[in-house]
C-alpha cells in the first residue's frame, strides 16, 4: 500500500524516488533523505529571489515520493543552475542535480518544454551561445562591440556540426 499525499491526492513514487537518490549517489553521496530542510538552498537561490523556486521544498516532494507532480510543474525549469544550492547545504544533497534529473525525466516522458528554454537550446546548438554577442549602447548614447571596449572576443565552436553531435551525444548519455 503506497502512501497518498491528502494535499495533491499524490500517491508516492517510491520507485522513482529510489532511481532518482541512485542517480544522486553515484555523483557523490548527495541523497535526498539527508535533506533536514534547513532551507539554506533556498536563502541563496537565485531563481527563489526572482520566479519563487524553492529547492528545500522540491527535495521534500522527492523525499515524498511525489514525482509527477514535480515533473508536471513548470517550476523545475527555472533553476538558474548557479549551484549555489549544493554549496551551501549542510547535508551534502544538491537540489540542483535533483532538478536535472526532473528535467530529464520531463524530457524522456515527453512532457511539454518551456519555449524560452528551447529557444535557449537551439541557440547552444546552432551558434553555441545561450545568445549571440550582443552591441552595448553607452551611456552617450554610442553602440560598442566587444573590442571597441577593450574585452576579449568570444570563441565560439571551429565546427558547428561537430559540436552538435558531442553536444547531442553528452546530452543523451546523461538521460
Amino acid at each position: 500500500m503506497s502512501i497518498v499525499d491528502l494535499t495533491s491526492m499524490g500517491k508516492s513514487q517510491t520507485e522513482l524516488r529510489k532511481e532518482i537518490n541512485g542517480q544522486l549517489s553515484k555523483l557523490q553521496d548527495e541523497i535526498s533523505d539527508y535533506c533536514f530542510q534547513c532551507a539554506k538552498c533556498t536563502a541563496g537561490c537565485e531563481a527563489h529571489k526572482l520566479l519563487e523556486l524553492e529547492p528545500h521544498k522540491m527535495v521534500a516532494l522527492l523525499k515524498r515520493g511525489l514525482i509527477d507532480e514535480m515533473v508536471n510543474s513548470d517550476i523545475i525549469w527555472t533553476c538558474m543552475s548557479c549551484f549555489k544550492c549544493r554549496e551551501r547545504c549542510p547535508q551534502r544533497v544538491a537540489p540542483v542535480e535533483i532538478l536535472f534529473a526532473l528535467k530529464n525525466m520531463a524530457v524522456v516522458s515527453g512532457k511539454q518544454i518551456p519555449g524560452k528554454y528551447t529557444a535557449m537550446l537551439q541557440s547552444i546548438l546552432s551558434i553555441g551561445l545561450i545568445q549571440d554577442v550582443q552591441e552595448v549602447t553607452t551611456r552617450d548614447n554610442k553602440t560598442m562591440k566587444r573590442d571597441e571596449l577593450g574585452l576579449p572576443s568570444l570563441s565560439k565552436p571551429c565546427d558547428p556540426a561537430k559540436f552538435q553531435v558531442g553536444l547531442t551525444k553528452i546530452a543523451v548519455e546523461k538521460v
